[in-house]
Protein backbone atom coordinates (compact mmCIF):
# COMPACT_ATOMS: atom_id res chain seq x y z
CA UNK A 1 0.00 0.00 0.00
CA UNK A 2 0.97 3.59 -0.52
CA UNK A 3 1.61 5.73 2.57
CA UNK A 4 -1.58 7.69 2.04
CA UNK A 5 -3.54 4.61 1.08
CA UNK A 6 -2.82 2.96 4.41
CA UNK A 7 -4.90 5.51 6.19
CA UNK A 8 -7.81 5.20 3.74
CA UNK A 9 -7.43 1.46 3.33
CA UNK A 10 -6.84 1.75 -0.38
CA UNK A 11 -4.80 -0.75 -2.38
CA UNK A 12 -1.65 0.53 -4.23
CA UNK A 13 -1.64 0.00 -7.98
CA UNK A 14 0.54 -2.80 -9.29
CA UNK A 15 4.01 -1.73 -10.60
CA UNK A 16 4.51 -2.21 -14.30
CA UNK A 17 8.09 -3.12 -15.46
CA UNK A 18 8.80 -1.03 -18.50
CA UNK A 19 11.57 -2.04 -20.95
CA UNK A 20 14.78 0.00 -20.62
CA UNK A 21 15.35 2.77 -23.05
CA UNK A 22 17.19 1.95 -26.27
CA UNK A 23 20.14 4.17 -25.34
CA UNK A 24 20.69 2.32 -22.03
CA UNK A 25 20.78 -1.01 -23.88
CA UNK A 26 23.43 0.30 -26.24
CA UNK A 27 25.54 1.56 -23.37
CA UNK A 28 25.41 -1.77 -21.53
CA UNK A 29 26.33 -3.68 -24.70
CA UNK A 30 29.26 -1.39 -25.39
CA UNK A 31 30.56 -1.73 -21.82
CA UNK A 32 30.37 -5.54 -22.06
CA UNK A 33 32.31 -5.53 -25.32
CA UNK A 34 34.98 -3.27 -23.86
CA UNK A 35 35.43 -5.61 -20.91
CA UNK A 36 35.83 -8.58 -23.25
CA UNK A 37 38.41 -6.74 -25.37
CA UNK A 38 40.32 -5.69 -22.24
CA UNK A 39 40.35 -9.26 -21.00
CA UNK A 40 41.65 -10.56 -24.36
CA UNK A 41 44.32 -7.86 -24.48
CA UNK A 42 45.38 -8.71 -20.95
CA UNK A 43 45.67 -12.38 -21.87
CA UNK A 44 47.84 -11.58 -24.91
CA UNK A 45 49.94 -9.21 -22.81
CA UNK A 46 50.44 -11.92 -20.19
CA UNK A 47 51.52 -14.44 -22.81
CA UNK A 48 53.95 -11.93 -24.32
CA UNK A 49 55.41 -11.24 -20.88
CA UNK A 50 55.82 -14.97 -20.31
CA UNK A 51 57.72 -15.39 -23.60
CA UNK A 52 59.87 -12.35 -22.84
CA UNK A 53 60.67 -13.66 -19.38
CA UNK A 54 61.66 -17.06 -20.77
CA UNK A 55 63.83 -15.56 -23.52
CA UNK A 56 65.49 -13.14 -21.13
CA UNK A 57 66.23 -15.93 -18.66
CA UNK A 58 67.69 -18.13 -21.43
CA UNK A 59 69.97 -15.36 -22.66
CA UNK A 60 71.20 -14.70 -19.13
CA UNK A 61 71.61 -18.12 -17.65
CA UNK A 62 71.91 -20.29 -20.76
CA UNK A 63 71.35 -24.04 -20.68
CA UNK A 64 72.15 -24.31 -16.99
CA UNK A 65 68.80 -22.70 -16.03
CA UNK A 66 66.23 -25.24 -14.88
CA UNK A 67 62.69 -24.03 -15.58
CA UNK A 68 60.05 -24.96 -13.08
CA UNK A 69 57.28 -27.26 -14.20
CA UNK A 70 53.84 -25.65 -14.46
CA UNK A 71 51.91 -25.99 -11.19
CA UNK A 72 48.83 -28.17 -11.03
CA UNK A 73 45.57 -26.55 -11.94
CA UNK A 74 44.08 -24.68 -9.02
CA UNK A 75 40.57 -25.63 -7.93
CA UNK A 76 39.90 -21.95 -7.22
CA UNK A 77 39.35 -19.29 -9.87
CA UNK A 78 42.59 -17.69 -10.89
CA UNK A 79 43.21 -14.14 -9.64
CA UNK A 80 45.45 -13.50 -12.65
CA UNK A 81 43.66 -11.50 -15.32
CA UNK A 82 46.02 -12.67 -18.09
CA UNK A 83 45.60 -16.39 -18.30
CA UNK A 84 45.29 -18.14 -14.94
CA UNK A 85 47.41 -21.20 -14.09
CA UNK A 86 48.90 -21.60 -17.56
CA UNK A 87 50.31 -18.08 -17.60
CA UNK A 88 51.53 -18.49 -14.02
CA UNK A 89 53.38 -21.66 -14.97
CA UNK A 90 54.96 -20.01 -18.00
CA UNK A 91 56.07 -17.08 -15.91
CA UNK A 92 57.60 -19.39 -13.33
CA UNK A 93 55.08 -18.54 -10.63
CA UNK A 94 53.16 -21.03 -8.53
CA UNK A 95 49.93 -19.84 -6.97
CA UNK A 96 48.75 -20.76 -3.55
CA UNK A 97 45.23 -22.21 -3.63
CA UNK A 98 44.00 -19.77 -1.01
CA UNK A 99 45.76 -16.73 -2.34
CA UNK A 100 43.68 -13.87 -3.64
CA UNK A 101 46.61 -11.59 -4.41
CA UNK A 102 48.42 -11.28 -7.64
CA UNK A 103 51.97 -12.71 -7.55
CA UNK A 104 54.89 -10.41 -8.06
CA UNK A 105 56.31 -9.94 -11.51
CA UNK A 106 59.49 -11.92 -12.31
CA UNK A 107 61.03 -8.74 -13.70
CA UNK A 108 61.47 -7.19 -10.30
CA UNK A 109 59.88 -6.49 -6.98
CA UNK A 110 59.35 -8.55 -3.90
CA UNK A 111 57.24 -11.73 -4.18
CA UNK A 112 53.95 -11.40 -2.36
CA UNK A 113 52.62 -13.98 0.09
CA UNK A 114 51.07 -16.94 -1.63
CA UNK A 115 53.44 -16.97 -4.61
CA UNK A 116 56.72 -18.88 -5.07
CA UNK A 117 59.19 -17.54 -7.61
CA UNK A 118 60.82 -20.46 -9.44
CA UNK A 119 63.79 -18.36 -10.49
CA UNK A 120 64.99 -18.03 -6.90
CA UNK A 121 67.45 -20.91 -7.50
CA UNK A 122 68.81 -19.56 -10.75
CA UNK A 123 72.10 -18.53 -9.20
CA UNK A 124 72.63 -22.02 -7.86
CA UNK A 125 71.69 -23.47 -11.22
CA UNK A 126 74.26 -21.26 -12.89
CA UNK A 127 76.92 -22.61 -10.56
CA UNK A 128 75.82 -26.20 -11.08
CA UNK A 129 77.81 -28.50 -13.32
CA UNK A 130 77.31 -28.08 -17.05
CA UNK A 131 80.21 -30.12 -18.47
CA UNK A 132 79.04 -33.07 -20.54
CA UNK A 133 80.20 -36.65 -20.11
CA UNK A 134 82.16 -36.48 -23.37
CA UNK A 135 84.00 -33.29 -22.45
CA UNK A 136 84.79 -34.58 -18.95
CA UNK A 137 86.06 -37.88 -20.37
CA UNK A 138 88.40 -36.08 -22.77
CA UNK A 139 89.66 -33.85 -19.95
CA UNK A 140 90.29 -36.90 -17.78
CA UNK A 141 92.07 -38.83 -20.54
CA UNK A 142 94.23 -35.81 -21.35
CA UNK A 143 95.18 -35.32 -17.71
CA UNK A 144 96.07 -39.00 -17.36
CA UNK A 145 98.21 -39.38 -20.47
CA UNK A 146 101.22 -37.26 -19.59
CA UNK A 147 104.93 -37.84 -19.31
CA UNK A 148 104.38 -41.17 -17.53
CA UNK A 149 103.36 -42.84 -20.77
CA UNK A 150 106.91 -42.53 -22.11
CA UNK A 151 108.43 -44.53 -19.23
CA UNK A 152 106.31 -47.67 -19.55
CA UNK A 153 108.57 -49.44 -22.11
CA UNK A 154 111.53 -48.90 -19.78
CA UNK A 155 109.49 -50.48 -16.97
CA UNK A 156 109.15 -53.67 -19.02
CA UNK A 157 112.81 -53.62 -20.06
CA UNK A 158 113.81 -53.37 -16.40
CA UNK A 159 112.87 -56.98 -15.65
CA UNK A 160 113.19 -58.76 -19.01
CA UNK A 161 114.38 -58.54 -22.62
CA UNK A 162 111.98 -61.21 -23.85
CA UNK A 163 108.73 -60.41 -25.69
CA UNK A 164 107.00 -62.82 -23.30
CA UNK A 165 107.42 -60.18 -20.58
CA UNK A 166 104.65 -58.19 -22.18
CA UNK A 167 102.00 -60.60 -20.89
CA UNK A 168 102.57 -59.98 -17.17
CA UNK A 169 103.13 -56.30 -17.97
CA UNK A 170 99.68 -56.06 -19.57
CA UNK A 171 98.14 -57.83 -16.57
CA UNK A 172 99.76 -55.30 -14.23
CA UNK A 173 98.45 -52.51 -16.45
CA UNK A 174 94.88 -53.86 -16.38
CA UNK A 175 94.88 -54.26 -12.59
CA UNK A 176 96.27 -50.75 -12.08
CA UNK A 177 93.61 -49.35 -14.43
CA UNK A 178 90.71 -50.99 -12.59
CA UNK A 179 91.95 -50.02 -9.13
CA UNK A 180 92.69 -46.44 -10.11
CA UNK A 181 89.31 -45.98 -11.82
CA UNK A 182 87.53 -47.44 -8.79
CA UNK A 183 89.33 -45.03 -6.44
CA UNK A 184 88.41 -42.15 -8.76
CA UNK A 185 84.73 -43.18 -8.64
CA UNK A 186 84.82 -43.55 -4.84
CA UNK A 187 85.93 -39.94 -4.47
CA UNK A 188 82.95 -38.83 -6.55
CA UNK A 189 80.56 -40.81 -4.32
CA UNK A 190 82.08 -39.29 -1.21
CA UNK A 191 81.71 -35.80 -2.67
CA UNK A 192 78.03 -36.52 -3.39
CA UNK A 193 77.39 -37.73 0.16
CA UNK A 194 79.29 -34.90 1.85
CA UNK A 195 78.25 -32.18 -0.65
CA UNK A 196 81.87 -31.11 -1.13
CA UNK A 197 83.84 -29.91 -4.14
CA UNK A 198 87.44 -30.24 -2.91
CA UNK A 199 89.53 -33.14 -1.71
CA UNK A 200 90.04 -31.58 1.72
CA UNK A 201 86.34 -30.89 2.20
CA UNK A 202 85.48 -34.47 1.23
CA UNK A 203 88.03 -35.78 3.74
CA UNK A 204 86.71 -33.53 6.51
CA UNK A 205 83.09 -34.37 5.74
CA UNK A 206 83.73 -38.13 5.94
CA UNK A 207 86.52 -38.59 8.50
CA UNK A 208 85.68 -35.43 10.54
CA UNK A 209 89.33 -34.77 11.38
CA UNK A 210 92.81 -34.48 9.94
CA UNK A 211 91.74 -32.42 6.92
CA UNK A 212 95.28 -31.04 6.70
CA UNK A 213 96.59 -34.45 5.58
CA UNK A 214 94.98 -34.55 2.10
CA UNK A 215 95.58 -30.83 1.71
CA UNK A 216 99.31 -31.24 2.29
CA UNK A 217 99.50 -34.33 0.08
CA UNK A 218 97.64 -32.65 -2.77
CA UNK A 219 99.72 -29.47 -2.52
CA UNK A 220 103.03 -31.36 -2.59
CA UNK A 221 101.95 -33.73 -5.34
CA UNK A 222 100.51 -31.00 -7.54
CA UNK A 223 103.54 -28.81 -6.98
CA UNK A 224 105.91 -31.62 -7.93
CA UNK A 225 103.81 -32.51 -10.98
CA UNK A 226 103.64 -28.87 -12.09
CA UNK A 227 107.41 -28.49 -11.80
CA UNK A 228 108.04 -31.69 -13.76
CA UNK A 229 105.60 -30.63 -16.49
CA UNK A 230 107.32 -27.24 -16.79
CA UNK A 231 110.74 -28.90 -16.96
CA UNK A 232 109.69 -31.33 -19.69
CA UNK A 233 107.98 -28.59 -21.71
CA UNK A 234 111.13 -26.49 -21.43
CA UNK A 235 113.35 -29.38 -22.52
CA UNK A 236 111.16 -30.16 -25.53
CA UNK A 237 110.89 -26.53 -26.62
CA UNK A 238 114.60 -25.81 -26.19
CA UNK A 239 115.52 -28.90 -28.27
CA UNK A 240 113.17 -27.79 -31.05
CA UNK A 241 114.26 -24.14 -31.32
CA UNK A 242 117.91 -24.52 -30.25
CA UNK A 243 119.19 -24.54 -33.82
CA UNK A 244 117.51 -21.26 -34.74
CA UNK A 245 118.95 -19.04 -31.97
CA UNK A 246 122.51 -17.85 -31.24
CA UNK A 247 124.74 -20.24 -29.31
CA UNK A 248 125.43 -19.37 -25.67
CA UNK A 249 121.95 -18.26 -24.67
CA UNK A 250 120.27 -20.04 -21.73
CA UNK A 251 117.87 -21.79 -24.06
CA UNK A 252 116.17 -23.91 -21.46
CA UNK A 253 115.53 -21.02 -19.05
CA UNK A 254 114.28 -18.76 -21.81
CA UNK A 255 112.01 -21.52 -23.09
CA UNK A 256 110.47 -22.17 -19.67
CA UNK A 257 109.90 -18.48 -18.92
CA UNK A 258 108.64 -17.70 -22.41
CA UNK A 259 106.14 -20.55 -22.56
CA UNK A 260 105.07 -19.78 -18.99
CA UNK A 261 104.23 -16.13 -19.67
CA UNK A 262 102.68 -16.52 -23.12
CA UNK A 263 100.78 -19.82 -22.79
CA UNK A 264 100.74 -21.36 -19.32
CA UNK A 265 99.51 -18.25 -17.52
CA UNK A 266 96.40 -17.73 -19.72
CA UNK A 267 95.58 -21.44 -19.53
CA UNK A 268 95.98 -21.54 -15.75
CA UNK A 269 93.65 -18.54 -15.38
CA UNK A 270 90.74 -20.59 -16.73
CA UNK A 271 88.22 -21.27 -13.98
CA UNK A 272 86.51 -24.34 -15.42
CA UNK A 273 87.82 -27.57 -16.92
CA UNK A 274 84.91 -27.46 -19.34
CA UNK A 275 86.69 -24.59 -21.12
CA UNK A 276 89.61 -26.94 -21.79
CA UNK A 277 87.55 -29.54 -23.65
CA UNK A 278 88.60 -28.32 -27.11
CA UNK A 279 92.25 -28.15 -26.01
CA UNK A 280 91.96 -31.53 -24.32
CA UNK A 281 90.80 -32.95 -27.62
CA UNK A 282 93.89 -31.43 -29.24
CA UNK A 283 96.08 -32.94 -26.54
CA UNK A 284 94.45 -36.34 -26.99
CA UNK A 285 95.12 -36.12 -30.74
CA UNK A 286 98.75 -35.24 -30.01
CA UNK A 287 99.28 -38.27 -27.76
CA UNK A 288 97.49 -40.43 -30.31
CA UNK A 289 100.03 -39.25 -32.88
CA UNK A 290 102.85 -40.34 -30.58
CA UNK A 291 101.24 -43.76 -30.25
CA UNK A 292 100.88 -44.09 -34.03
CA UNK A 293 104.47 -42.97 -34.53
CA UNK A 294 105.85 -45.57 -32.14
CA UNK A 295 103.73 -48.28 -33.78
CA UNK A 296 104.76 -47.19 -37.28
CA UNK A 297 108.47 -47.27 -36.50
CA UNK A 298 108.06 -50.80 -35.16
CA UNK A 299 106.24 -52.10 -38.22
CA UNK A 300 108.39 -50.37 -40.85
CA UNK A 301 111.61 -51.64 -39.23
CA UNK A 302 113.41 -48.28 -39.41
CA UNK A 303 115.26 -49.01 -36.15
CA UNK A 304 115.73 -52.73 -36.77
CA UNK A 305 118.68 -54.42 -38.48
CA UNK A 306 119.05 -52.94 -41.96
CA UNK A 307 116.72 -50.02 -41.18
CA UNK A 308 117.39 -46.37 -42.02
CA UNK A 309 118.03 -45.44 -38.37
CA UNK A 310 119.49 -48.69 -37.07
CA UNK A 311 122.38 -48.33 -34.59
CA UNK A 312 123.90 -51.61 -33.49
CA UNK A 313 125.59 -50.04 -30.45
CA UNK A 314 122.30 -48.98 -28.88
CA UNK A 315 119.96 -51.62 -30.22
CA UNK A 316 120.49 -55.10 -28.78
CA UNK A 317 118.44 -57.88 -30.29
CA UNK A 318 115.49 -59.13 -28.24
CA UNK A 319 115.95 -62.43 -26.48
CA UNK A 320 114.12 -65.51 -27.67
CA UNK A 321 110.62 -65.92 -26.35
CA UNK A 322 110.31 -67.96 -23.23
CA UNK A 323 108.75 -68.10 -19.83
CA UNK A 324 109.35 -65.05 -17.67
CA UNK A 325 109.65 -65.76 -13.98
CA UNK A 326 108.88 -63.39 -11.16
CA UNK A 327 111.81 -61.22 -10.13
CA UNK A 328 112.40 -58.17 -8.01
CA UNK A 329 112.86 -55.89 -11.04
CA UNK A 330 109.15 -56.13 -11.79
CA UNK A 331 108.78 -53.62 -8.99
CA UNK A 332 110.03 -50.95 -11.41
CA UNK A 333 106.98 -51.34 -13.62
CA UNK A 334 104.68 -51.47 -10.59
CA UNK A 335 106.20 -48.24 -9.33
CA UNK A 336 105.62 -46.53 -12.67
CA UNK A 337 102.03 -47.77 -12.86
CA UNK A 338 101.32 -46.55 -9.33
CA UNK A 339 101.89 -42.97 -10.51
CA UNK A 340 100.74 -43.24 -14.14
CA UNK A 341 97.06 -42.85 -13.21
CA UNK A 342 97.44 -40.05 -10.71
CA UNK A 343 94.51 -37.70 -11.34
CA UNK A 344 92.48 -38.18 -8.18
CA UNK A 345 93.18 -34.77 -6.66
CA UNK A 346 91.02 -33.28 -9.44
CA UNK A 347 88.15 -35.75 -8.99
CA UNK A 348 86.07 -33.45 -6.68
CA UNK A 349 86.18 -30.53 -9.09
CA UNK A 350 85.43 -32.73 -12.10
CA UNK A 351 82.45 -34.21 -10.25
CA UNK A 352 81.17 -30.75 -9.30
CA UNK A 353 81.45 -29.51 -12.90
CA UNK A 354 79.74 -32.58 -14.39
CA UNK A 355 76.22 -32.00 -15.68
CA UNK A 356 73.45 -33.11 -13.28
CA UNK A 357 71.61 -36.38 -13.65
CA UNK A 358 68.44 -36.86 -15.63
CA UNK A 359 65.74 -39.45 -16.12
CA UNK A 360 68.14 -41.83 -17.91
CA UNK A 361 71.13 -41.70 -15.56
CA UNK A 362 71.99 -40.18 -12.20
CA UNK A 363 75.02 -37.98 -11.75
CA UNK A 364 76.96 -40.81 -10.12
CA UNK A 365 76.29 -43.07 -13.10
CA UNK A 366 77.48 -40.33 -15.43
CA UNK A 367 80.61 -39.91 -13.32
CA UNK A 368 81.20 -43.66 -13.55
CA UNK A 369 80.97 -43.36 -17.35
CA UNK A 370 83.49 -40.51 -17.25
CA UNK A 371 85.91 -42.74 -15.32
CA UNK A 372 85.27 -45.68 -17.64
CA UNK A 373 85.86 -43.69 -20.82
CA UNK A 374 88.77 -41.60 -19.50
CA UNK A 375 90.72 -44.45 -17.92
CA UNK A 376 89.86 -46.70 -20.87
CA UNK A 377 91.32 -44.24 -23.41
CA UNK A 378 94.44 -43.85 -21.29
CA UNK A 379 94.83 -47.63 -20.83
CA UNK A 380 94.70 -48.27 -24.59
CA UNK A 381 97.38 -45.67 -25.27
CA UNK A 382 99.51 -46.96 -22.39
CA UNK A 383 99.32 -50.51 -23.72
CA UNK A 384 100.26 -49.53 -27.29
CA UNK A 385 103.24 -47.42 -26.23
CA UNK A 386 104.44 -50.09 -23.81
CA UNK A 387 104.20 -52.92 -26.34
CA UNK A 388 105.60 -51.30 -29.47
CA UNK A 389 108.22 -49.20 -27.67
CA UNK A 390 109.59 -52.28 -25.92
CA UNK A 391 109.51 -54.43 -29.06
CA UNK A 392 111.43 -51.75 -30.98
CA UNK A 393 114.33 -51.18 -28.56
CA UNK A 394 114.23 -54.07 -26.09
CA UNK A 395 116.58 -53.79 -23.16
CA UNK A 396 118.06 -50.54 -24.54
CA UNK A 397 114.85 -48.58 -23.95
CA UNK A 398 115.53 -45.34 -22.07
CA UNK A 399 113.37 -43.77 -19.40
CA UNK A 400 111.88 -41.47 -22.06
CA UNK A 401 111.33 -43.70 -25.05
CA UNK A 402 111.35 -40.74 -27.46
CA UNK A 403 115.01 -40.21 -26.66
CA UNK A 404 115.76 -43.51 -28.38
CA UNK A 405 114.68 -42.11 -31.74
CA UNK A 406 117.26 -40.37 -33.91
CA UNK A 407 117.49 -36.59 -34.12
CA UNK A 408 117.26 -36.82 -37.90
CA UNK A 409 113.94 -38.62 -37.75
CA UNK A 410 111.40 -35.98 -38.81
CA UNK A 411 108.50 -38.01 -37.50
CA UNK A 412 110.39 -38.31 -34.21
CA UNK A 413 110.71 -34.52 -34.02
CA UNK A 414 106.97 -34.29 -34.60
CA UNK A 415 106.39 -36.80 -31.80
CA UNK A 416 108.43 -34.69 -29.37
CA UNK A 417 106.46 -31.60 -30.38
CA UNK A 418 103.18 -33.53 -29.98
CA UNK A 419 104.01 -34.74 -26.47
CA UNK A 420 104.99 -31.16 -25.59
CA UNK A 421 101.57 -29.92 -26.78
CA UNK A 422 99.86 -32.70 -24.86
CA UNK A 423 101.59 -31.76 -21.63
CA UNK A 424 101.01 -28.07 -22.33
CA UNK A 425 97.23 -28.43 -22.29
CA UNK A 426 97.32 -30.93 -19.43
CA UNK A 427 99.22 -28.45 -17.29
CA UNK A 428 96.19 -26.38 -16.13
CA UNK A 429 94.65 -29.40 -14.38
CA UNK A 430 97.83 -30.00 -12.41
CA UNK A 431 97.96 -26.32 -11.54
CA UNK A 432 94.27 -26.12 -10.58
CA UNK A 433 94.73 -28.77 -7.90
CA UNK A 434 97.72 -26.88 -6.49
CA UNK A 435 95.94 -23.52 -6.44
CA UNK A 436 92.79 -24.94 -4.83
CA UNK A 437 94.86 -26.72 -2.17
CA UNK A 438 96.82 -23.58 -1.29
CA UNK A 439 93.70 -21.41 -1.09
CA UNK A 440 91.86 -23.96 1.02
CA UNK A 441 94.82 -24.35 3.39
CA UNK A 442 95.00 -20.56 3.72
CA UNK A 443 91.32 -20.38 4.66
CA UNK A 444 90.41 -18.38 1.56
CA UNK A 445 87.50 -18.93 -0.78
CA UNK A 446 88.24 -20.89 -3.94
CA UNK A 447 86.20 -18.70 -6.29
CA UNK A 448 88.15 -15.44 -6.09
CA UNK A 449 87.33 -12.23 -7.96
CA UNK A 450 88.94 -11.85 -11.35
CA UNK A 451 91.79 -9.60 -10.22
CA UNK A 452 92.74 -11.65 -7.16
CA UNK A 453 92.37 -14.86 -9.16
CA UNK A 454 94.95 -13.71 -11.70
CA UNK A 455 97.26 -12.35 -9.03
CA UNK A 456 97.28 -15.63 -7.07
CA UNK A 457 97.76 -17.58 -10.31
CA UNK A 458 100.72 -15.42 -11.34
CA UNK A 459 102.38 -15.74 -7.91
CA UNK A 460 102.10 -19.55 -7.76
CA UNK A 461 103.11 -20.03 -11.40
CA UNK A 462 106.11 -17.75 -10.95
CA UNK A 463 107.39 -19.91 -8.09
CA UNK A 464 106.92 -23.10 -10.14
CA UNK A 465 108.75 -21.70 -13.16
CA UNK A 466 111.60 -20.52 -10.94
CA UNK A 467 112.09 -23.99 -9.45
CA UNK A 468 111.87 -25.57 -12.91
CA UNK A 469 114.62 -23.25 -14.17
CA UNK A 470 116.92 -23.98 -11.22
CA UNK A 471 116.62 -27.77 -11.15
CA UNK A 472 117.28 -30.01 -14.13
CA UNK A 473 116.71 -33.26 -12.25
CA UNK A 474 114.81 -33.52 -8.98
CA UNK A 475 116.54 -36.84 -8.28
CA UNK A 476 115.54 -39.44 -5.73
CA UNK A 477 113.62 -36.99 -3.57
CA UNK A 478 111.13 -36.33 -6.37
CA UNK A 479 110.78 -40.03 -7.12
CA UNK A 480 110.17 -40.99 -3.47
CA UNK A 481 107.73 -38.11 -3.07
CA UNK A 482 105.80 -39.25 -6.12
CA UNK A 483 105.66 -42.88 -5.00
CA UNK A 484 104.44 -42.00 -1.51
CA UNK A 485 101.91 -39.35 -2.45
CA UNK A 486 100.52 -41.12 -5.52
CA UNK A 487 99.83 -44.33 -3.63
CA UNK A 488 98.10 -42.37 -0.86
CA UNK A 489 95.83 -40.41 -3.21
CA UNK A 490 94.90 -43.38 -5.41
CA UNK A 491 94.73 -46.42 -3.14
CA UNK A 492 94.55 -45.30 0.50
CA UNK A 493 92.58 -42.05 0.84
CA UNK A 494 89.44 -42.99 -1.20
CA UNK A 495 88.62 -46.22 0.74
CA UNK A 496 89.43 -44.52 4.05
CA UNK A 497 86.81 -41.86 3.35
CA UNK A 498 84.31 -44.42 2.06
CA UNK A 499 84.67 -46.58 5.20
CA UNK A 500 83.02 -43.86 7.30
CA UNK A 501 80.04 -43.60 4.96
CA UNK A 502 79.29 -47.20 3.97
CA UNK A 503 79.89 -49.76 6.68
CA UNK A 504 78.48 -53.02 5.29
CA UNK A 505 80.52 -56.21 5.76
CA UNK A 506 81.29 -56.63 2.05
CA UNK A 507 82.08 -52.94 1.70
CA UNK A 508 84.48 -53.04 4.65
CA UNK A 509 86.26 -56.11 3.25
CA UNK A 510 86.59 -54.41 -0.14
CA UNK A 511 87.86 -51.13 1.30
CA UNK A 512 90.35 -52.75 3.67
CA UNK A 513 91.72 -54.82 0.79
CA UNK A 514 92.09 -51.64 -1.24
CA UNK A 515 93.98 -49.96 1.58
CA UNK A 516 96.27 -52.97 1.96
CA UNK A 517 97.15 -52.88 -1.73
CA UNK A 518 97.96 -49.18 -1.41
CA UNK A 519 100.30 -49.78 1.52
CA UNK A 520 102.11 -52.57 -0.34
CA UNK A 521 102.53 -50.41 -3.44
CA UNK A 522 103.82 -47.55 -1.31
CA UNK A 523 106.53 -49.72 0.19
CA UNK A 524 107.30 -51.19 -3.23
CA UNK A 525 107.61 -47.74 -4.81
CA UNK A 526 110.03 -46.53 -2.14
CA UNK A 527 112.12 -49.69 -2.41
CA UNK A 528 112.37 -49.47 -6.18
CA UNK A 529 113.24 -45.79 -6.08
CA UNK A 530 115.99 -46.27 -3.54
CA UNK A 531 117.38 -49.18 -5.57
Amino acid sequence: RSPRGKARGEQAPARVDRPPPRMAVRRATMARRLRLRASSSARLLGLACAVAAACGACSRWGPSLAFAAPPPASPHPSPLPWGGDAAAGALGLAQHPKSTRRPASPFGGRPRPGATVAFSGAADAAKAGTTSVTASSLNLAKNLVGSGILSLPAGVAAFSASPAALWPALVFLAVATVLSAYGFFLIGRVCEETQSSTFGAAWKGSLKRGSWVPQLVCILECFGGSVVYAMVIGDVLSSLIGGFLPVGLPMRTLSILGIGVTTLFPLCCLRSFGQLSRFSLLGTIATSYVVLFVAKRFFDGSYGPGGAFFDASTHPVLQASGAVGLNANMLVLLSILSTAYLVHFNAPQMYAELEPGDAKATKQKKFALVGLYGFGIAAVQYALIMVFGFLTFGRATQGNVLLNYANGDLLGIGARAAIGISMLFGYPMQFAGLRSGILEAAGSEIDLPKGKHRLVTAAILGGILGVACLFHDLGKFQAIEGALLAAFLIYIAPPMMALRLWGGPWAKARFYTFIGIGIVLTVVGCKVTMA
